[in-house]
């Protein structure tokens, strides 16, 4: 297996079985051979031995590795202080923020917020949170690598919050305060495509929590880029799905049905291996129910 797909498939499994995955991560890292893999193989290592393990002193030392690699590369050195400042940071380090620019800085703390969700420290993400949006307000050049820390962290601070079955409303507040940072960060480190998912992320996250109207708004932002770039009909069925809910939330029935029969003529034109991901919104859709 390459060094590419062992990264893929990495992602895809490591929820399931961290502490396989990251046993394969150490066996895999001798792979690592030119500067180009550092930054996805050191975010990989960093997630999964930081927010899923919380096994600090193995995951740095194994960066320490990675080193050599990126020794002639100032990317892939950046990509593995960063992940090493994070690690640091999230484990408590109060001086992994020394001798950052603001923008580094912002970037790490980013990164933070997501690892400490992801340990189950709530309070302690949404300061790192803000802390990084506080510094990023000061402004941040094109090309920062803070903003698409900024914009994944936001992302999936989001999706972790919205997937909780009982938020308090300290909860609700990180949810949208964390999907509007991935919106506007992903606005200026991603293309059409992220921007749709951020405004898709955005919408679903003010759905539950009840801003119903913002929620259509969001969700008609979503389908107008997808319209705008020509989209296939996997990003469209999303986007018109969420629309058809929130307008039947909102006593629409005429345009949750416009919306809801657009959204199934999108999923009939799907692939069988695209159809399973679509399994959610599609059981909202034929049940009428509010979700």
């Amino acid at each position: 297996m390459d060094l590419s797909t062992f990264i893929a498939t990495a992602w895809e499994q490591h929820a399931d079985d961290a502490a396989g995955t990251a046993q394969r991560i150490a066996q895999a890292l001798p792979q690592v051979q030119a500067a180009s893999e550092v930054p996805p193989f050191a975010a990989l290592l960093a997630h999964v031995y930081g927010e899923h393990l919380g096994h600090w002193p193995e995951a740095l030392a194994l960066l320490a590795r990675l080193r050599g690699v990126a020794a002639d590369d100032a990317a892939a050195q950046a990509a593995v202080m960063r992940a090493e400042r994070t690690l640091r940071c999230a484990s408590g380090d109060a001086s992994a923020l020394d001798d950052l620019a603001t923008p580094e800085r912002a970037a790490v703390l980013a990164g933070t917020a997501a690892m400490q969700l992801g340990r189950g420290q709530t309070e302690a993400a949404a300061q790192a949170l803000d802390a990084a949006l506080a510094l990023a307000e000061a402004g941040l050049p094109d090309g920062s690598p803070a903003l698409r820390a900024l914009a994944v962290a936001g992302n999936n601070i989001a999706a972790e919050l919205q997937q909780r079955p009982h938020r308090s409303s300290a909860d609700t507040a990180l949810m949208l305060r964390a999907a509007e940072t991935g919106l506007r960060y992903w606005s200026r480190a991603g293309g059409w495509l992220q921007v749709e998912r951020a405004e898709h992320r955005l919408g679903s996250c003010q759905r539950a929590a009840g801003r119903l109207a913002e929620a259509r708004d969001s969700a008609r932002r979503c389908l107008a880029v997808c319209e705008a770039n020509d989209a296939p009909d996997f990003e469209r069925f999303f986007a018109l799905a969420l629309l058809a809910v929130t307008q039947r939330d909102l006593g629409d029935e005429p345009g949750f049905t416009a919306a809801r029969d657009a959204a199934l003529a999108c999923h009939e034109r799907l692939s069988a291996d695209e159809r399973p991901w679509c399994r959610d919104e599609l059981a909202l859709l034929q049940t009428g129910q509010a979700g």
